[in-house]
């Protein structure tokens, strides 16, 4: 280990290397610093001599810091074609954050294929990376081995910064983390990084999901069914059709617990009408689901709106179930969204008792509610493995909004 020799109350410089250097300024009232400065003999931009607080009194620390500032240098020196290959810990290459970021997405595009859920997952990854406040906005040319956690802190701040009202939800932060983390991950996969720094930690905050009680659910339905008679004796029998289908596609949605992004890509032959049993209902191949394909089981409610779905449009197998005229399926996602959207608005349903917006996405928490209010001896596995989503998250925004004395009597119960 280096030792620190005191001359004339300064510090004798500790060579780290050919050209770096470890020292302390002589302190004196109200001057100096107790810190370790890095310093670099190399010619960059017309001076030869470069230094740098370490920010550190721990001198351990102050040496890594002082060679991760020689490479810095070095890039700057454009030495080696910016690779940097100087002796001990600063032996790394630099390597720009923004081209691996890009190297990064190009595989993922490469990987989408006719995947709906891969695809969406690289628009998210490409948003994270290219759009506003994003990651090279601002890591950009960054050395992606000088990333740091206190580096991380420091985007996260950034975007909160850029955020409206200087705001961000705690859950776009963490998944921003987690892409950056995965991006990270990539290149050290590749070899261009000896570690993948520790992520920080952000607290997320359980809010009560939005969703309808029953009566609030059948006023919905019933309302685009009075919207649909009324076009139809007006003789619109396309804005009638709309308004059939968006009370079908309320109906099919509480019954199925599908998310508004599994259900654009369902079609005919994705549907399996099983009326011939003791509890009929419908097996759905959801393609898109956010854990990858499954089989879910639908309620039996499921299966009349499914019926007059058919009887409107056909089932023809490689035919959508829902918007089949529109070949973008995003497209046909937004449709429904802003005729749902509309009819909220007109029933005066848009907040619920929390103050909180409800959107298609409610339809889902709908389902998974009423089986829990309606519901007896539910098995929360099976149901969580049904609707494509985790014990874990029924518990946290789910069964925390039902009232036990509700259910003391399957509190109670014993098995026969």
């Amino acid at each position: 280990m280096f030792g620190v020799v005191q001359i004339a109350g300064k510090t004798e410089p500790i060579s780290l290397q050919k050209g770096l250097s470890l020292y302390k300024q002589p302190l004196s009232k109200g001057k100096g610093s107790p810190n370790w400065y890095a310093r670099v003999y190399l010619p960059i931009d017309g001076r030869d001599i470069h230094t740098k607080s370490t920010g550190t009194t721990d001198q351990k620390v102050a040496i890594k810091l002082a060679y991760e500032f020689y490479g810095e240098c070095l890039v700057k020196a454009q030495i080696a074609d910016g690779t940097l290959i100087p002796k001990g810990p600063a032996s790394q290459s630099y390597v720009r954050f923004d081209r691996i970021a890009d190297q990064w997405l190009d595989q993922l595009k490469s990987e989408v294929g006719d995947d709906p859920r891969k695809h969406r997952h690289w628009i998210d990854c490409k948003s994270a990376v290219l759009g506003r406040n994003g990651f090279t906005d601002f890591f950009g040319k960054d050395d992606i081995g000088g990333i740091t956690t206190d580096r991380i802190r420091a985007f996260i701040q950034y975007k909160i910064a850029g955020g409206p009202a200087g705001k961000l939800a705690a859950t776009t932060i963490k998944r921003n983390i987690v892409l950056l983390n995965v991006l990270l991950k990539y290149a050290w996969e590749k070899r261009l990084l000896n570690s993948v720094p520790p992520m920080p930690k952000v607290a997320t905050k359980d809010n009560p999901r939005p969703w309808f009680d029953h009566d609030e659910y059948q006023r919905l339905h019933n309302a685009a069914r009075g919207q649909a008679k009324a076009a139809k004796n007006a003789g619109d029998q396309k804005a009638a059709d709309e308004w059939n289908e968006l009370s079908d596609f309320m109906i099919f949605m509480v019954g199925s617990f599908l998310r508004p992004s599994e259900w654009p890509y369902l079609q005919h032959k994705h549907v399996k009408v099983v009326s011939d049993a003791d509890n009929p209902h419908l097996v759905l191949t959801v393609i898109a689901g956010k854990r990858g394909v499954r089989k879910s089981v639908t309620m039996g409610t499921a299966i009349a709106p499914y019926r007059r779905i058919v009887a409107r449009t056909g089932k023809a197998p490689e035919s959508y179930v829902f918007q089949p005229e529109f070949l973008n399926r995003r497209t046909a996602q937004r449709r429904i969204a802003d005729a749902f959207e509309t009819l909220l608005q007109a029933t005066d349903l848009k907040l619920d008792g929390f103050g909180n917006k409800r959107s298609t996405y409610s339809l889902r928490h709908t389902s998974l509610m009423l089986r829990f209010d309606k519901g007896q001896n539910i098995d929360i596995l099976n149901l969580a493995k049904n609707a494509g989503t985790s014990v874990d998250q029924l518990e946290r925004f789910y069964l925390k909004r039902i009232n036990t004395a509700d259910k003391i009597e399957n509190l109670q119960s014993f098995r026969k």
